[in-house]
């Protein structure tokens, strides 16, 4: 095995044998352990995940102004009662071809040995493609960090009534979202929005200026078609030379993978995502899955599969029901999936929209209050899914499940290998 395939030694701790490995307890993990816990699979499931706390992602711009309590306090014992082993830990390494799993518990480190495994190991903000990101802005990231958003939180507090400069880079759902939260709760800040294209440019033309008048109502000012090549610690830099000075400087760029993945040999895209077939299986390891934003299917999905929650709970549940399906030897079909809508918090207001079935606009849009209470109401139904599967193994189900036929999947499949 090369020196980029981090081997899982003999030197380590007993090796544990399990039917299936998950690897990270995101909503996508989660889902996909609690459809395999049912009782009546007798599968032995390990759950790997690096905190006991679920991590709502979706609320992570929350945690800018105030704590958010977790709503899921124990994964270990949401999970009590059933098949699934809760380890807690980082896994530092996957031997794909010997099928184990290093995993750091504490002070020790330990190994499991699995005949399938789902990698749900999510993904963080990108702080390598451009110079200073990593030393010199805050992330929305979990924890107590000294770039997290609880970092970010006691700054900001420490500047209260300051005409501090915040400079958030990103024009997107999460870029939206930090400024309009710093600007709400922080109404002294100079908050300015830098994009690459249009701040609010995601969703089309009527997304677009209703966010971009939800932000400019707050005082936020917006910055188009800049793109950031470097941050220092008082101004960022953009390709076009501009430097706009800032005190504190908010990232909220592209996503990337776990480099598990790619360390294992897996095949990946560029961000480190899994390539995954139809049935969301690795194309160069069938018995590892993927899902969440760790996958990146080759073959259509219904709606276009982007990095969500609502994209990670159909595709975990969608990888539990194949591998069930595989061991009763019942067929499976593709995935696929509709989108139902999509909210956006914009400080104490938003915007939220029906995007039924494939993720754009379509019909009305609710501003305001009403589209942030939505998007809230939202947010909670997915935990409220989580727990109706813990109780009722199976019970979730999503629209869009026979969108895509096996003969399309493999047309697609076809000229992804001839390419």
């Amino acid at each position: 095995m090369s020196e980029t395939r981090i081997a899982v030694t003999s030197e380590a701790a007993a090796t544990n044998t399990y039917d299936i490995a998950i690897l990270g307890s995101g909503y996508g993990g989660l889902m996909a352990a609690l459809r395999l816990g049912r009782s009546r699979s007798r599968l032995r499931i390990a759950l790997v995940n690096a905190r006991d706390e679920f991590l709502e992602r979706v609320r992570l711009q929350e945690s800018i102004v105030a704590a958010v309590p977790p709503r899921i306090p124990s994964i270990k014992e949401f999970v009590a009662g059933t098949n699934i082993d809760f380890i807690r830990g980082n896994v530092t390494a996957l031997d794909a071809d010997r099928r184990r799993v290093r995993i750091a518990t504490g002070t020790r480190e330990r190994e499991i040995q699995f005949e399938q495994a789902i990698c749900a190991l999510g993904s963080s903000i990108d702080v390598d493609e451009v110079p200073g990101v990593a030393e010199h802005t805050y992330r929305l990231e979990a924890g107590e960090g000294p770039r997290s958003a609880a970092a970010l939180r006691e700054r900001l507090s420490g500047n209260a009534g300051r005409p501090v400069r915040v400079v958030t880079i990103g024009g997107a759902e999460t870029g939206i979202e930090v400024a309009g939260e710093i600007k709400t709760a922080w109404a002294d800040a100079e908050v300015t929005m830098i994009s690459r294209w249009r701040c609010g440019d995601f969703k089309g033309g009527r997304v677009e200026r209703a966010v971009r008048t939800a932000l400019a109502r707050l005082g936020v000012t917006m910055i188009d078609g800049e793109t950031v090549t470097e941050v220092r610690s008082s101004e960022v830099i953009t390709r076009s030379g501009c430097s706009i000075a800032c005190d504190i400087c908010v990232w909220s760029g592209g996503l990337r993978a776990s480099p598990l993945a790619r360390a294992a040999g897996l095949a990946t895209d560029p961000q480190g995502r899994i390539w995954v077939d139809a049935d969301l299986r690795a194309i160069s390891h069938a018995h590892i899955l993927a899902v969440g934003d760790a996958a990146h299917p080759i073959a259509p999905t219904g709606a276009p599969y982007r990095l969500s929650a609502f994209a990670a709970l159909a595709s975990g549940t969608h990888a539990a029901d194949v591998i069930l399906a595989g061991r009763a030897n019942r067929p499976s079909r593709p995935f696929s999936f509709s989108t139902l809508g999509q909210g956006i918090a914009i400080g104490r207001d938003g915007v939220g929209f029906l995007s039924y079935p494939d993720d754009q606009q379509s019909l009305f849009i609710i501003k305001g209050r009403a589209a942030r209470g939505v998007r809230n109401l939202f947010v909670w139904f997915i935990t409220i899914v989580l727990k109706l599967e813990r109780r009722f193994p199976g019970a979730f189900t999503w629209p869009g499940r026979r969108r895509v036929s096996w003969q399309q999947a493999k047309d697609a499949m076809q000229q992804v290998q001839a390419a």
